[in-house]
């Protein structure tokens, strides 16, 4: 993969965000990284993957599953089971249930723009940290990126990005490297902009 062509590719993502969300420079990441997950899978119905994870914040979501289902996911997501030992040993069904409504969709389902909304606290172990900020962080994202996501230009020029790293062989660099990559084009167009 070109690494310089695909800096220029990601530069250009990170101008469409910089024209249409000005100001929200932490959701950034999210979306770039979403769309170069989407692009390795060569889905392109980009709105409709990127937001997906929303549903997670209707109620009804984690209602609906039972116990089982939660204390499995509890006992065996590692950095998850440790941080939640004693309500699992204790099977506190009500803390456990609360806590997995903001750690199933970062860690269990492993949302592309909810790791990357969350890769700091991911990073430190900071699970508690997810379970309870969830809610208000992913409802802030929403309510940010709703003013550039409404229109279709902001969409287009996503997939653009998505499918030029796509056709410049994305899927041949780690994880690590992707992110690696976004987060540095995304610090130098801050940079670029404080001086």
């Amino acid at each position: 993969m070109d690494k310089k062509r695909a800096e220029h590719v990601l530069d250009n993502g990170v101008k469409v965000l910089a024209e249409f969300l000005p100001l929200k420079t932490y959701i950034y990441f999210p979306v770039l990284y979403s769309i170069c997950v989407w692009a390795v899978r060569r889905i392109f119905d980009l709105k409709e993957r990127v937001l997906a994870w929303q549903v997670w914040l209707e109620p009804g979501m984690v209602e609906s599953k039972p116990d089982a289902f939660i204390l499995n996911f509890f006992e065996r997501t590692e950095g998850v089971r440790e941080a939640f030992a004693e309500e699992v040993r204790g099977k506190d069904m009500a803390a456990l249930r609360k806590a997995f409504a903001g750690l199933y969709p970062v860690c269990g389902l492993e949302d592309a723009f909810l790791l990357a909304l969350f890769q700091e606290d991911l990073e430190a172990g900071e699970f508690r940290k997810i379970a309870d900020e969830f809610g208000e962080r992913a409802a802030r994202a929403i309510e940010d990126i709703k003013p550039a996501g409404s229109g279709q230009e902001f969409w287009r020029g996503m997939q653009s990005v998505g499918m030029e790293m796509a056709r410049l062989g994305i899927h041949v660099m780690s994880d690590a490297q992707v992110r690696k990559i976004i987060l540095d084009r995304i610090r130098k167009k801050v940079k670029k902009d404080e001086d």
